[in-house]
């Protein structure tokens, strides 16, 4: 402790030792100052200001801290500042204490690297004395216990010809004593420690030192060229950051992983060139889709070059892209001009065609094309996929009968497959055509094609009845209404069914006229006399006068006072379809009763009695004919009989007509399995074609009901072979067919609403003619022949069985009983009490002789 007499201001200094414990630092004032000044003992003392080391306590002075530490109570000081704790304190007079008190430093820090580990690169070239800065170690002890020297702790011969320590100046280096040569080692660990004064040593600085290398080679690439393959839809099936292909360099320096990788490409502007490569490992990838019908081979450059660039080497990469099938085929249809319309639409095409052409008349071409190679598409399909309305057999059929095929297209030509008829509902098809390839997966496409059958004037007027009777009063006026005639026209369209009416030029036309638009008929001049007209009515085709009809009219003036009733018509024809549900009625006959209603009327029906069953009846009042059984057309098509009537000599003939509705299934001919050889080579024949087989079909229905067509059961067949409507079989396709080849074809008419298929069908093995061997047939005839071997062994066998058993019956079994009745026996009998025997319970005492078991039984 350091102290000075008082005047006006007292200085004690005390010299502590950091670490001195707590409880030691606790002062009397009046203790330090009692040598000091006299009037010390009426002294009040009080802090200038507050204090947060110590606390005052009347005259005690106490260190209010837990611990005394010098690095923590002046850690913002310099390490050779002196480290202290100074108070003011107050008296009642005017004198002032000034209370410092020093505190000692201790060596109780150990010295410490912040940084344990640093990576140095010197370059092989550095000159000796060559100094590289290294992080300090820091000691928070005073100058005295600070730190004293660093050292290596691996230190080996190897280190010290090499490196060398060095401070100066605070700082910490690394100085080179030799040149680093990469080649001999690339690498070195150093392990450095600092040591203070008092012997205390720090954490471990690792230094990690790469020698750099001077470049001194350049680049080497480990092929002379890159090659690979790739899809085309690499992209789709991979990520963009997968590689097709790594550009390897080596350089002989001692390292090769300071190589930069650049792609030179002058062909194609960067933004749409499809790759990229990764200038630190040399991966090329893929940054754009690529398309093998666009570009199918990519050749370009890759530079291999240094960090620096000083030194660089090229190797050519060539890509070639794969094609997959990965565009639909095209379809493109052309239709004659004779068929086009007006104004057709690009996504449908419409063909408009008249009802009366031809079958088999071509109206167009379809050229199927795709753009994928060859080695993917090998061939083209093009099928008729639908066709509405369904009920309704297709007006088209597709024939590939152009030999200009090649892999990339196949032409088609659209032919009319049948008779057409508007009348019959073919108006408007919608048929849907789609063309496939053969890559896989495979693709299609399709496209609409839509047919408008345009009706013909083709139909001429029909009169409902060919003769017409009308019966009316000599007396009759002026403009009075005798009747109406009427014709109908089955064309479709209203246009074509216009129809006028013109009596036939004679001597009548001045009392009678007719209606033309309507066929009315009307007394033109008043006839006071009984008398009986006969006149010939004409409807004509109001656009084609070539197209008419004629019916006999007679009308009969007669006098009310002599008239007896009478048929209006002579004839009455009337038409109803077969298998309609019964009864129905089908129409009705009248008869004039010369207008007087009194006079009833009835009716009688006349038939030949042969018929087991007449399906009709008459209601003898209203002269109604109705329908009591089932009709069917292919068993009679028409009926006619006649009806009478009651007190008058007046009959009518009736003629019923049995249309026909499509009933039955077309039916093959007896033939439903036939063996077709071919030779596939063309040295054999001249054309492409050949001819394979004749299928026939026969439907009872009539008209377009027993109208057959016919078609494969299985649609990949008209890929190689075409069946006509005459039943005609063709092969057309001899590219790529692997026989045999088992066609089956069905039969189905073009009935309507609802067209019919056959119940069976006609199976056609079409096999290689000099690999018959392979033909189903003949391994149905090894199966037979095995078979029939088989049969006739058992037979054989069967008889042998018999013939044994026949001399066993006969030879062998009476030979054997003849001995055995000569043999004797020997029978020991026991008689026991109480025996009941019967045929369920008995004693057996079995005596042997010669392997004979005898049963004895005593009562």
């Amino acid at each position: 402790m350091f102290a000075y007499d008082c005047q006006d201001i007292c200085n004690i200094t005390l010299s502590i030792t950091e670490n001195t414990l707590v409880e030691k630092l606790t002062w009397n004032l009046l203790d330090l100052l009692s040598n000091r000044t006299s009037l010390y003992e009426y002294l009040q003392f009080s802090l200038s200001k507050p204090s947060n080391e110590f606390e005052l306590n009347s005259t005690i002075l106490k260190y209010r801290l837990l611990e005394l530490d010098r690095e923590k109570i002046c850690k913002n000081i310099s390490i050779n500042d002196e480290c202290s704790l100074q108070l003011e304190i107050f008296t009642q007079t005017s004198i002032i204490i000034i209370f410092k008190m020093v505190i000692i430093d201790e060596n109780d820090w150990k010295p410490f690297f912040s940084q344990e580990y640093i990576h140095l690169n010197i370059q092989e070239n550095r000159a000796i004395n060559y100094r590289i800065q290294l992080p300090i170690a820091y000691d928070y002890d005073s100058i005295k216990y600070n730190i004293d020297h660093y050292e290596f702790l691996n230190n080996t011969d190897e280190i010290e010809r090499i490196f060398q320590i060095e401070e100066f100046h605070g700082e910490l280096r690394l100085k080179l004593i030799k040149k680093l040569d990469c080649e001999s080692k690339d690498n070195y660990q150093l392990y450095i420690i600092a040591i203070d004064k008092g012997g205390f040593k720090s954490n471990t600085l690792h230094v990690n030192i790469t020698v750099g290398d001077l470049n001194e080679y350049q680049p080497r690439f480990t092929q002379r060229i890159y090659h690979t393959s790739i899809p085309e839809n690499f992209l789709t099936i991979n990520s963009s950051l997968s590689p097709i292909l790594q550009i390897i360099a080596i350089d002989d320096d001692c390292y090769d992983k300071t190589i930069l990788y650049t792609i030179l490409n002058n062909d194609m502007p960067n933004d749409i060139f499809p790759f990229e490569i990764d200038k630190y490992t040399g991966y090329i990838r893929v940054k754009h889709q690529l398309d093998y019908e666009t570009i199918s081979t990519y050749r370009f450059r890759v530079k291999a070059s240094n960090l620096d660039h000083i030194t660089s080497s090229i190797v050519p990469v060539v890509i070639n892209i794969l094609d997959i099938n990965d565009n639909q085929p095209s379809i493109q249809i052309n239709i004659l001009n004779e068929y086009k319309p007006m104004e057709n639409n690009d996504e449908d095409v419409i063909i408009n065609i008249n009802e009366h052409i031809h079958p088999g008349q071509v109206i167009g071409t379809v050229l199927i094309r795709d753009i994928d190679s060859a080695m993917i598409n090998y061939r083209l399909s093009l099928k008729i996929l639908s066709c509405f309305p369904l009920t309704i057999s297709c007006p088209i059929d597709l024939d590939s009968e152009i030999e200009n095929n090649t892999f990339s297209s196949t032409t088609y030509i659209i032919r009319t497959s049948r008779q057409l008829n508007s009348e019959q509902g073919d108006e408007t098809f919608i048929i849907i055509l789609e063309a496939s390839d053969y890559g896989s997966p495979s693709l299609s496409s399709q496209r609409r094609l839509i047919v408008h059958v345009d009706d013909e004037n083709d139909c001429a007027p029909k009169f409902t009845q060919s003769n017409y009777q009308f019966r009316l009063s000599h007396l009759s006026s002026v403009d009075f209404l005798i009747g109406q005639v009427q014709a109908d026209d089955d064309d479709n369209s209203p246009n074509y069914r216009l129809i006028q009416y013109k009596l036939l030029e004679d001597n009548n036309q001045d009392i009678i006229r007719i209606d033309e638009n309507n066929g009315y008929l009307f007394i033109a001049k008043q006839s006071l006399l009984e008398i009986t007209f006969n006149l010939t009515v004409l409807a004509i085709d109001r656009h084609n006068h070539s197209l008419y009809d004629q019916a006999n009219v007679q009308i009969i003036l007669f006098d009310t006072a002599k008239c007896t009733a009478m048929f209006r018509q002579t004839i009455y024809i009337f038409n109803t379809t077969e298998h309609q549900i019964t009864p129905y009625d089908i129409g009705q006959v009248n008869a004039d009763d010369c207008g007087l209603s009194s006079i009833p009327i009835s009716y009688h029906l006349m038939h030949d009695n042969s018929l087991s069953l007449f399906p009709f009846i008459l209601d003898s009042h209203s002269g109604t004919i109705k329908v009591i059984s089932e009709l069917d057309r292919e068993i009679q098509s028409s009926y006619k009989f006649y009806i009478h009537l009651f007190n008058s000599t007046s009959q009518t003939e009736v003629h019923i007509n049995i249309l026909d509705q499509n009933d039955h299934y077309p039916i093959f001919d007896d033939i439903h399995e036939q063996y077709i050889y071919i030779s596939t080579h063309q040295y054999y024949h001249q054309t492409n074609k050949r001819f394979i087989a004749h299928v026939h079909a026969t439907d009872p229905d009539d008209d377009i009901n027993g109208l057959v067509n016919y078609y494969f059961t299985h649609k990949e067949h008209y890929d190689y072979f075409h069946i006509y409507s005459n039943g005609s079989i063709i092969l057309y396709n001899l590219f790529d067919i692997h026989l045999p080849i088992t066609l089956e074809i069905y039969a189905r008419d073009q009935g309507y609403p609802e067209a019919l298929r056959s119940k069976d069908t006609v199976i056609i093995y079409v096999c290689d003619i000099f690999k018959q061997n392979e033909c189903p047939s003949n391994k149905l005839r090894r199966n037979f022949y095995l078979g029939s071997i088989i049969i006739m062994i058992c037979v054989v066998l069967f008889l042998l069985i018999i013939i044994l058993c026949i001399i066993w019956n006969l030879f062998i079994k009476e030979h054997l009983e003849n001995k055995k009745n000569n043999q004797s026996y020997n029978c020991r009998l026991e008689a026991r009490k109480n025996l009941i025997v019967s045929d369920s319970f008995y004693d057996i005492s079995p005596s042997i002789y010669e392997n004979h078991d005898i049963r004895c039984v005593a009562v």
